[in-house]
């Protein structure tokens, strides 16, 4: 058999010879192909040249095909209606230590030249590239400059996290946040990174398969009067600042990846706008200039978008290292609860934390006599905290942090005694419940707030101090809140004041009665509670925890 093949290649040869076809092809595959390495994941990742340049190709693994012919890639912005991009594959590409240089020269108008250096290197299942762009010439406007991978993959077979931003679904993020439904619905997601807890961007597969993209070292270096917004374009060497994201145009594959100084667009709240407004950041076109960043991307495989937003997140926290800084935290209380004490009021014996108050003028705010539980108010939690102090400072001060602390909560059990709930929250200056829609009956205002109440109670009661009104308030309304839940085990968001009738009946926020439920049980001893608590922590699990999205935050948005 061996003999047999040895006698077909050497027949193959001589025809190929014959034709003239050896001389060229042989040395071709060789030359125009440069190995970089391979991924963890199985990928292999090269450099080849088509057409005089050279472009990136990450082949293999389970992951889809990911290439980039033209990897220098430069936005020249004029004007609004004068943004180029120019892009060009690598002009010259060779090993190096620890990777491969490539080089690239990309031309303007009027004698200007974009100057590209990358370092590409690979490390387990991450593919990095340090990047530097300098100028020669001079022109009006700015540039930027990204690194951008296209996938071989349809946009709806992806699902795209941002932390913080945009966990994968975006039908609750709300329409016109930057990971809203009219970006995906342009297929256009962009995302300043100082918006974003951390610089990271990842996109997950049907099968898998993964990709994050991050900025290893971000600086986010501006200027005050670029962090107002005021301007569209705006063009500053100072500005250190990138942007990530994914997008597709149509007939194209889905591209992402990292730009820089970094632009973005928002869309207005204003429901007749249809379009983002962009706010476009550039460095100028002059001598000397440079900038220079890098960007790193990892590959995962058999990750489920959980497993994605999990294993990116502390893929990201390795690679920054964020830094604890030290303070003197007995110091930091002290101050803050001084000044929490000492802004709470009283009017007629009702004592609360004002809703607002004015930090540049002794002015008063229009609602600084709301006082509110829960959510933004949370007036029982400042309570407790003034308690906790009491029982750690047994000095004066302490006294007056206790006697603060007591008097809010029993001025809110007076205010908000009824049950069904009138409102979340009253008016000092009358005792009155608040008719505003921000201190409605919402579900999240009073589980979260009783949550907290309840916990002092159990402190308080194991320290010998009894307080039966507090119990009997709270446990009156959780028997209410029990006979509001669904059969499916959600709850209504929101009530109309002083009702058991829905008012908005979103189930999004089902999971703050959770730990509620579960202490009512614990003090009492009754298994109902907690049985009702199972009921609505399967309830989101199943709709939203399961998937890995994170719905309902907002108390007055069933869709953030």
């Amino acid at each position: 058999m061996h003999a047999r093949l040895t006698i077909v290649n050497r027949l193959a040869l001589r025809l190929l010879c014959g034709l003239g076809f050896v001389g060229a092809i042989a040395p071709l595959r060789a030359a125009d192909r440069v190995e970089l390495g391979r991924l963890s994941t199985g990928a292999a990742v090269a450099f080849v040249r088509d057409g005089g340049t050279w472009g990136l190709a990450i082949t293999g693994g389970p992951a889809p095909e990911f290439r980039q012919a033209k990897p220098a890639r430069i936005e020249v912005y004029r004007a609004d209606a004068d943004i180029r991009e120019l892009d060009s594959g690598y002009a010259h590409v060779e090993k190096s230590a620890g990777g491969i240089d490539a080089t690239a020269n990309v031309t303007a108008d009027g004698g200007v030249a974009f100057h590209v250096q990358d370092h590409w290197s690979v490390q387990g299942a991450v593919l990095s590239v340090r990047r530097s762009v300098s100028v020669t010439g001079s022109a009006a406007g700015g540039f930027a400059s990204s690194v951008v991978l296209a996938a071989d993959a349809a946009w709806n077979d992806v699902n795209c996290f941002a932390p913080g931003v945009l966990y994968g679904d975006p039908a609750h993020n709300g329409e016109r946040a930057p990971g809203g439904a009219l970006n995906a619905e342009a297929r256009h997601f962009l995302i300043r990174e100082d918006l974003l807890p951390a610089p990271l961007f990842a996109l997950s597969f049907a099968d898998g398969a993964s990709v994050s993209v991050l900025d290893p070292a971000p600086r986010g270096d501006s200027t005050v009067e670029e962090t107002k917004l005021t301007q569209d374009a705006m063009t500053d060497r100072r500005f250190e600042f990138g942007a990530l994201g994914a997008w597709q145009a149509d007939g194209s594959p889905v591209e992402f990846g990292f730009t820089f100084p970094g632009s973005m667009g928002i869309y207005p709240f204003d429901p007749m706008a249809t379009a983002p407004e962009w706010f476009r950041r550039y460095h100028p076109i002059a001598p000397g200039v440079s900038h220079h960043y890098e960007v790193r991307f990892r590959f995962g495989a058999n990750e489920s978008f959980r497993d994605v937003t999990r294993d990116s997140w502390r893929w990201a926290w390795r690679v920054l290292r964020p830094t604890v800084p030290v303070i003197d935290v007995e110091e930091v209380r002290r101050v803050l609860l001084d000044h929490l004490e000492a802004h709470a009021a009283t009017i007629d014996g009702r004592t609360g934390i004002p809703f607002v108050l004015n930090t540049i003028t002794d002015k008063l705010q229009w609602n600084w006599t709301m006082i509110a539980i829960g959510f933004v108010g949370k007036n029982l939690e400042c309570a407790d905290q003034l308690l906790r102090e009491g029982d750690r400072d047994p000095t004066e001060r302490g006294k007056k942090m206790r006697a603060t602390g007591l008097a809010i909560i029993s001025s809110l059990i007076t205010a908000l005694h009824d049950v069904p709930l009138k409102a979340t929250g009253y008016d000092l200056s009358t005792g009155r419940p608040w008719d505003h829609i921000w201190l409605a009956p919402w579900l999240r205002n009073a589980t979260e707030s009783m949550r907290t109440l309840m916990l002092a109670y159990r402190r308080e009661h194991a320290l010998g101090r009894d307080h039966p009104e507090w119990f009997a308030w709270m446990k009156n309304y959780v028997d209410w809140l029990v006979l509001q839940q669904r059969a499916d085990g959600s709850f209504p968001r929101r009530w109309k004041a002083g009702s058991s009738e829905v008012a908005e009946p979103t189930g999004t926020a089902s999971y703050c009665p959770v730990p509620l439920l579960v202490l009512m049980t614990a003090q009492t001893g009754d298994p109902k509670y907690q049985q009702a608590a199972r009921r609505a922590a399967d309830y989101v699990w199943k709709n939203w925890g399961e998937r890995g999205l994170f719905v309902g935050g907002a108390s007055d948005n069933p869709n953030i």
